[in-house]
Order: C-alpha cells, then structure tokens, then sequence
C-alpha cells in the first residue's frame, strides 16, 4: 500500500520573487523548488519587475520548476520619484511621505492590482489549498486577509522580518499614529493566520510576548540559509600581494559603516596598516556618498575600498571565494540582537574568516562563533573593531589564514533542502494532511 503523502497546491506570495535579485527572492526560490521535490507544487504570485528600481539576476529563473505558475501584477515604484527629491536635499519630505502616506510601505500603491491578479488566478486555479505569504514587505500580509475573508483559505504568514518590532524603525524616529494603525494591521493579520514561519527563536519569543493567542498556532522557525547546488568546488588559494575582504550587498538606513573607516584610517595614520596591502571591495548596489558617508572626500580610504556594481547571485559566490576574508556589518541599537541577516548564510558555507562588526551579544555573533569563523567586534567599540582588523590581518600577513577552520557539521543545518522540509511539514500540519 502506498502510504505517501499526495501531491499538493499552494499559493505562494513573495513580492521579491526571480528575476528580482534580492536575497529575499532567493529564500523564496528555493521554497518554491524544494517544496516540488516534497510533492507540494507552488502558483506564485509576486512583483512584475518592470519599472521597479530592484536588481535583477534573469539566471535564477532557470531553477523555477517546471510545475510553477506564476502571476504578475504590477506596482509604481515611488523611488524614482524619491531618487530625484534625495537629489534636491528634501530627505525630510521623502521621510514624510513614506511614514504618513505609504503605510505600511510602498507596495500598498500596488495592492489594487495583486487583489485583481490574486481574483483571476483562484479562478484560473481551484485546487489550491493553502498560501505561505512573505514579508516584508509587509503590505502582502493584507492579501491574507482577503484570503481568508472571501475565500476560506488558510494562509501562513513567513515572517523574513518583525513588522511594528523591525529594528529598522524603532531605532528612529517613527511617527506614532503610523505605528498604531500598523500595529492594528498586525494584530488582524495574526489573528486570521492560520499558521507562521519566524526566522529565528529571538523573533519568535517577541511575537508570542506581545500575542500571547499565537502559542496555540501551528508555527515553525526557519532561518535563511544556503542551497549546496548554489556553491562550486571551492577553487584553491591564491595568496595576493594584499588582504582583500568582500562584502555583498548594500549598505542603507542605519548600516552606514563610517565606524569601520574610521578604524582603518587611524591605523593606517598610525602605521599599522598601509595603503597596499588592504583592500575592502564592496559589490552591490550602493551609493558613493552614503557608502563613505563623512570619509568621502577621503583618497587614502578610497584607495583602499572599491565599489562595484550588483552582480548575480553565482557572480557573488565567486567573488567571496576568492575573497580572503568577508565583511558583516550590523549597528547596535534596540533588538538588533535579533538580526540574522540573509548574507550570513553564504557566508559561512564558504568556510571564509569573517570579520563581523555586529552586536557581540546577539544571534549573529552566536551563529558565526558556533560556526568558527567570526571575529566579532561590536559597533560601538573602535578599539575592538581595530584589534579585529589587525588580527586578521595578522594571520594574512604569516599566511595563516587556514587557522580559521568552520564548523561544517553545524553550518549543514541551514541548508534549503531542510528549510523546505520544515515548510512542507507546516503547510501539510494547516491543511490537515495526515498522511505519513
């Protein structure tokens, strides 16, 4: 008797979905691909990339499956608009725009048209038993809420980020009657889920202190990670005549890493570093002046950190592989313990020294000293982040790098083939397959 589970459907809402490159398409992707191969196929309706000011990588989408439908709806991306006012100096105005008028983010100008695209495809498509909804951004969760209202069906909230909670807004100045209407959002949302995913145990003990009705959902803790078919053989080592640390991705709001030139200029003013023998190459979309925030019109800094352009995903690995060591930066500041940024994962399945500017005391610290390969100095102490620059650059200086060793064994755990496994049980559990 064949006892496995039937084949599934679902619907699978990610606004960040291939071609986007953002790290947040990745987790999607690869839930969408893995949760095929455990016989739960995906209708996916996300973003139309057009006109959206978002990198592209077009070589993911030669991992979607075959058996994966996909619906576009289409959103104005008001960041051209602020691009040009940025430009103008109005930072205030585009603040006071997005905090009182685009609420809870940008993606609520396209909500119109996912409701109309969500309608047509549950009439293209009648078999589709449960969603998994991504966020942020947050105005997805509101889908949810149609879902369940109009259509009876149970939908799973994947929180890749805390919503009224983010340590991107409660560390600045966020207007109150903003918060309290997102705040109301976030209770419904919650209330009518019928499931969650949390991206750590940190971000799910914060959601059940403040909703005490959650501890009797269904809800698992499912990281970022990494996919193993994502990662060639590592290419030997080649010693330069210089120490070059990578770093992918962009830096923006409050991850403006002026503490971080302010370490190497003193230690190069002091002797203790020269020009030629670092070089910090920063690879993704980014802005010079923002980037080099109060150091830009430095040319001794400037000639030790180079920009480059957003590559894709594949590119990426291949730049931290022939990196010597790899840059992780995150401010201190009220619950960025809890931050376990996307990149860590890449990282680490490098096997790469890692020189993490991070909250000494918080997920991403445990993480890369479980893993082995962190030298963890914390935002606010200058003398520590010298000390774990000059470490390293140490070990490059005697060609001792390879004592840095990972944790294989542990960083295994968050490979997507896991993760996947973790969703499926989850998507099964709400829908009441009791299969085995």
């Amino acid at each position: 008797m064949n006892t496995s589970p039937q084949r599934r459907k679902i619907l699978y809402i990610a606004y960040y979905f291939p071609p986007l490159g953002l790290i947040a398409s990745h987790r999607s992707l690869k839930m969408v691909k893995y949760l095929a191969e455990l016989g739960i196929d995906s209708v996916v309706l996300t973003l139309n990339p057009f006109g959206m000011r978002l990198p592209r990588d077009t070589g993911l989408l030669k991992e979607i499956p075959g058996s994966t439908k996909i619906y576009r709806f289409r959103c104005f991306d008001p960041s051209w608009i602020f691009k040009l006012m940025w430009g103008l100096k109005l930072h205030n105005l585009v603040a006071y725009i997005q905090h009182r008028f685009l609420l809870p983010d940008s993606y609520i100008l396209g909500l119109p048209s996912a409701k109309r695209k969500l309608r047509q495809l549950l009439d293209d498509d009648r078999e589709i038993e449960c969603a998994v909804i991504s966020g942020g951004p947050f105005s997805a969760f509101l889908l949810g809420l149609l879902l369940k209202r109009k259509y009876q069906i149970p939908f799973i909230c994947d929180w890749r980020d805390e919503w009224t909670n983010n340590p991107e807004r409660i560390n600045i100045d966020y207007p109150q009657k903003a918060q309290n209407k997102e705040l109301l959002w976030e209770a419904r949302v919650l209330s009518a889920a019928a499931g969650n995913v949390f991206l750590t145990s940190h971000m799910s003990n914060n959601f059940l202190a403040k909703y005490t009705s959650l501890r009797g959902k269904p809800s698992r803790i499912i990281p970022n990670g990494f996919d193993d078919s994502d990662f060639p053989d590592q290419p030997e080592y080649v010693r330069r005549t210089y120490l070059r640390i990578v770093y992918t991705g962009s830096f923006y709001d409050r991850r403006q890493p002026d503490r971080l030139w302010q370490a190497i200029t003193e230690l190069s003013h002091a002797g203790q570093i020269t020009d030629s023998e670092l070089r910090i190459d920063i690879i993704g979309k980014n802005n010079p002046r923002f980037v080099f925030g109060s150091y830009v019109d430095d040319p001794q800094l400037r000639s030790m950190v180079c920009l480059k352009p957003f590559t894709t995903h594949s590119e990426s690995i291949t730049e931290m592989y022939h990196a010597d060591a790899l840059l992780l930066y995150i401010p201190s500041g009220a619950n960025t313990d809890s931050v376990l940024t996307g990149k860590i994962f890449d990282y680490l399945r490098t096997g790469k020294p890692i020189l993490a500017i991070i909250p000494p005391k918080g997920l991403a610290a445990e993480c890369l000293t479980k893993a082995g390969t962190g030298l963890i100095a914390d935002y606010d102490d200058l003398n520590e982040i010298k000390t774990r620059i000059m470490k390293l650059l140490e070990l490059w200086r005697s060609d001792s790098l390879a004592q840095i060793t990972a944790d294989c064994g542990y960083i295994s755990q968050f490979s997507r083939q896991r993760q996947a496994s973790s969703l499926a049980e989850l998507i099964r559990e709400v829908i009441g397959d009791q299969a085995t």
